[in-house]
């Protein structure tokens, strides 16, 4: 049952996850050509993982906060894919030596954002850490 949330949570991304899309935009603009159904597919079992935790925890479990999970891990699959120079030049942040572990949590942690300028403030905060 959790995998088949899951699959169903990762689709639901591109129309009920606002920081979702915009991270894709972001990404989109930096000329990567991530492919983003493979990405999708490989992010389900984390995504199951996670949901099942999630069930584990005492009361209830919103859609909404299992839908940021979805978003979440499915930035993080798509992140080796993307150049994260280009995708910081592009949101006008300073280039930076960045490990491919930080990249995919700097681009994780702005599935929170609503905005091109809150995705690249997360991701200037997510890369100083």
């Amino acid at each position: 049952m959790a995998e088949a949330l899951a699959h169903f949570l990762v689709a639901r991304c591109e129309s009920h996850h606002q920081g979702w899309r915009v991270v894709r935009q972001v990404v989109v603009d930096s000329a990567a050509d991530a492919p983003w159904e493979r990405c999708a597919r490989r992010a389900v079992p984390q995504i199951t993982e996670d949901l099942l935790g999630l069930v584990g925890e005492r009361g209830r479990t919103p859609l909404a906060r299992a839908q940021h999970v979805a978003a979440r891990r499915r930035a993080e699959h798509t992140a080796p894919f993307v150049d994260a120079d280009a995708v910081l030049a592009g949101l006008g942040l300073p280039r930076r030596a960045v490990t491919p572990e930080r990249w995919q949590a700097a681009l994780g942690a702005a599935v929170s954002a609503r905005s091109r300028d809150q995705v690249a403030r997360a991701i200037d905060r997510a890369l100083s850490d």
